[in-house]
């Protein structure tokens, strides 16, 4: 069993007159909290514990505004909350600083007119899916066609009342320690977790990537896997911006052992017509890099 199955939900404060509620860390926006939330805002990333994906979510409390479209049929006279499904989490580990910056990816949803009485999908339809940590958020979402530089972080104290991420971490797991371990998980339908630990080419910063599986290709006559899932936050070492989050990429992961990872990131991708000219650009996963790396798979029982 791995160190990590033995931790329980580990509370955390984020300066003064933070609150936690059943393993959730609450900032109230707008306190002195949120301003020194950034670089403590997670416990080191060994002592995290491991995410159970399907009881861990980002909450955010949104005040009312008038929308100032003329056709917008949002119904929020007293705000809205919502509840949304990581999909992965990333943490930037300082080893100089000695601190931990948390990010959560969301699961994605479609762009939606709230408690409205019908007709609730905005048309044209867009992907609502957005980078969170307890002070900064940035959008990933684009149009279908991609046009202009990348959204950049912004305050979450300029959106929302107040926002929560509650990463409960399972009770019982037990880390992978072959390709035989990992194959015989898959084979009893064990719900499989990874941690991947990449470090900056500086060797400063040390990124723990922390997703579930959700494909995974095995072979029991030769004790083979692949991993193939996605999506999760990974570094863009080609970015310059200074803050974290603007560094920051989704991508999908693939390999089929323990110390190399393949990524293939989503880049701004060029359309060619039939004539071979440019028509656009779109966003899709079109670039490819390897890099080494060391990952952790732990199997989650009941």
């Amino acid at each position: 069993m791995s160190r990590a199955s033995k931790l329980t939900r580990r509370e955390f404060h984020v300066g003064a007159g933070s609150v936690v509620l059943g393993g959730a860390l609450i900032v109230p926006l707008g306190s002195t909290a949120a301003g020194h939330a950034r670089g403590a805002a997670a416990p080191a990333a060994e002592e995290a514990g491991v995410c159970d994906f399907q009881r861990s979510f980002m909450t955010w409390d949104f005040p009312y505004r008038p929308d100032p479209r003329p056709y917008a049929r949002h119904n929020t006279p007293h705000g809205n909350l919502a509840r949304i499904q990581l999909d992965a989490v990333l943490d930037v580990v300082d080893r100089q600083a000695g601190s931990t910056e948390r990010f959560v990816l969301i699961a994605p949803c479609r762009a939606e007119w709230v408690y409205a009485e019908d007709r609730l999908f905005q048309l044209p339809s867009r992907e609502f899916r957005v980078i969170y940590s307890l002070t900064e958020q940035r959008s990933m979402e684009r149009s279908t066609t991609c046009t202009g530089a990348p959204p950049r972080g912004t305050p979450v104290s300029d959106s929302f009342r107040s926002l929560k991420i509650d990463i409960c971490p399972c009770s019982r797991v037990r880390q992978l320690n072959t390709a035989a371990d990992i194959v015989a998980a898959t084979a009893a339908n064990l719900p499989l977790i990874a941690r991947t630990y990449l470090d900056d080419p500086g060797g400063t910063l040390q990124y723990v990537l922390q997703y579930p599986i959700k494909t995974m290709n095995f072979q029991p006559l030769s004790d083979s896997f692949q991993v193939d899932t996605g999506p999760l936050l990974v570094p863009d070492f080609a970015a310059t911006a200074e803050r974290a989050i603007d560094r920051l990429e989704m991508a999908h992961i693939a390999y089929n052992r323990l110390d190399r990872a393949e990524f293939i990131l989503r880049r701004p991708t060029p359309i060619t017509g039939a004539d071979g000219k440019p028509v656009c650009e779109v966003l899709e996963y079109s670039e490819v890099c390897e890099c080494p790396a060391r990952h952790e798979l732990l199997g989650m029982e009941s």
